[in-house]
């Protein structure tokens, strides 16, 4: 005969009170000594088990003189409150499904990791962070005669080289004088009156780096895939209008 163990426990019976079932249904009529005999579960779990199948419609119970008899149902009872277990499943997943949207809106949202660094810490803060996230691509707008303040070649010429190392592609709009590196396909330079930002904002996997250079330099980084997403959105629709009217230099 088939084992349907596997079956009665998908639809939620407990092992004893599959026990219970099939040694009353294969012996007939039994007491609970009977039953126990038979399964080798102890009385209070007989009782137990018992209940439970009563309760669900497949085991009846019977007085004869003073003593009480307890018997598995057919097996088209079975069967009949498998469909009944089926249609209660599919209506709380119909249930399940129309609350679904609900669920979105109260579910806790992604936390914001937020560093921030004071001085030429946030430079090295980055060069590792870089390191670490490796990203396919990295978006950068920046205040380049800011930067040249505070920064030289020398400076920067391991994020440069960092991000050579890792074959990261590189799009820059920039305001001011080129002095990082050469031209490149994607670097494109604001007109000379839009200038003094003091700020650079760098886009790099799912986080964003934004350095202000107006009187003590500090840089926080923030980590959030939904915040980097929407200023790449933002940079790329920038992107593209400055290929028709910016400057490659």
């Amino acid at each position: 005969m088939k084992d349907i163990s596997p079956i009665l426990k998908s639809l939620g019976f407990l092992e004893s009170e599959i026990k219970t079932y099939m040694a009353a249904l294969q012996n007939g009529p039994g007491t609970v000594l009977d039953i126990t005999k038979k399964t080798k579960l102890s009385r209070q779990a007989t009782y137990t088990a018992i209940e439970a199948l009563v309760g669900r419609g497949i085991m009846s119970t019977a007085l004869v003189g003073k003593k009480r008899f307890y018997a598995s149902e057919r097996p088209e009872k079975l069967l009949a409150y498998a469909r009944r277990h089926e249609q209660e499943v599919a209506e709380m997943v119909k249930d399940l499904s129309a609350a679904v949207p609900e669920l979105e809106m109260v579910a806790g949202g992604e936390k914001l990791m937020v560093r921030s660094f004071e001085g030429r810490e946030g430079l090295k803060a980055f060069i590792d962070d870089v390191r670490v996230t490796r990203p396919k691509d990295v978006y950068e707008i920046a205040d380049l005669k800011a930067v040249s303040s505070i920064f030289n070649k020398d400076d920067l010429k391991p994020v440069q080289d960092e991000l050579i190392k890792l074959g990261t592609k590189r799009h820059f709009i920039y305001s001011g004088d080129p002095f990082i590196e050469k031209s490149a396909p994607n670097r494109y330079f604001l007109p000379p009156e839009i200038n003094g930002f003091k700020t650079d904002l760098i886009i790099y996997g799912d986080k964003i780096a934004f350095v202000t250079f107006e009187g003590k330099i500090n840089t926080v980084i923030v980590e959030s895939a939904a915040l980097a997403r929407t200023i790449k959105i933002v940079f790329n629709m920038a992107l593209e209008e400055a290929k028709k009217t910016l400057v490659n230099k």
